[in-house]
């Protein structure tokens, strides 16, 4: 990588490394494996940075093919318990630090109640702010993978009890 690559990827860093790291919280509810992850997939980034022509695209997959294979691989280990809460960093991007605070913890909870498929689905589509189409190429499914299963995770979502005073039960008619 020449210096003009390097400032390249610097200045790309600076200006998504924030919502890397936010995606990761959300699909880890875990600061420092979300750290690890986002610095993981830079690592990949910078050194395929002359061969990537859409670094955001490459981030997201990676990111999600990393968060997918951490959560499988401790999966089949023995559960490790916390010392102390892990929900003291807020969220980077968050326009409100407080409300923030108060949310997370929630958001985290029911977030882990589901698949890490679901979860990495519902943190690109609905977090992340990006289309079917980008989070069906980003994981490598159909489109209709994509709304079927972010249906059935924000039904999910929906009833779960951190966030049950979230919704209006009104809102959302029983099918």
């Amino acid at each position: 990588m020449n210096k003009k690559q390097g400032r390249a990827f610097e200045a790309f860093v600076e200006s998504e490394g924030n919502n890397l790291l936010r995606l990761a919280v959300l699909m880890t509810s875990n600061y420092q494996l979300a750290e690890d992850a986002v610095q993981r997939t830079l690592e990949r980034l910078a050194a395929r940075w002359d061969r990537v022509e859409h670094p955001k695209a490459f981030c997201r997959k990676v990111l999600t093919n990393l968060v997918i294979d951490d959560a499988r691989a401790a999966a089949r280990r023995p559960r490790e318990e916390p010392l102390s809460p892990t929900h003291e960093n807020p969220d980077p991007l968050a326009q409100d630090g407080l409300r923030s605070v108060e949310l997370r913890p929630a958001v985290l909870s029911a977030l882990d109640s589901l698949t890490p498929h679901q979860r990495a689905i519902v943190v690109l589509r609905y977090f992340g702010d990006h289309s079917d189409a980008e989070v069906s190429q980003a994981l490598g499914v159909a489109v209709g993978t994509v709304k079927s299963t972010a249906s059935r995770a924000l039904a999910q979502l929906r009833t779960h009890p951190s966030l049950a005073g979230l919704f209006c039960p009104a809102d959302y008619p029983a099918r």
